[in-house]
């Protein structure tokens, strides 16, 4: 009896410390308002958005070239902003990629990224003028 398992997407079929994007063009964020994100700002604008896929970490980057090919137009001097983010394991299988932006608190919320048994969040807070 022959026994296959399909490899796990993160750390199988996207290697771990390079650089993705989900989607045959760049996978981009857009905002009509500041964020404070770990501390830092992202003013309201669009961006690209692209990951580094790590076991424990993921890093999260914000480029100001949103509408590129993908990964293989990545600058990183163009990142705007780039964090650390925790790898959450899940134990129930996501099997289709989803992101989501959801409400926490007023003026406090949360972005996903889940696939597979993969999740990394990254709070923000909107910042008001």
């Amino acid at each position: 009896m022959w026994y296959t398992s399909s490899p796990s997407v993160f750390g199988g079929l996207i290697g771990y410390n390079t650089v993705w994007q989900a989607a045959h063009k760049t996978t981009w964020i857009e905002t009509n308002k500041d964020l404070k994100i770990d501390g830092k700002v992202l003013l309201a604008g669009k961006y690209g958005f692209f990951v580094v896929p790590g076991k424990e970490f993921w890093k999260a980057m914000f480029n100001s070239n949103w509408d590129q090919r993908g990964k293989d137009d990545y600058n990183e001097a163009e990142d705007l902003l780039v964090i650390n983010v925790k790898l959450n394991k899940l134990e129930k299988i996501q099997e289709s990629l989803i992101y989501q932006v959801r409400n926490k608190d007023n003026n406090q919320g949360v972005i996903s990224l889940t696939w597979e048994n993969s999740q990394i969040e990254i709070p923000f807070e909107v910042l008001e003028k």
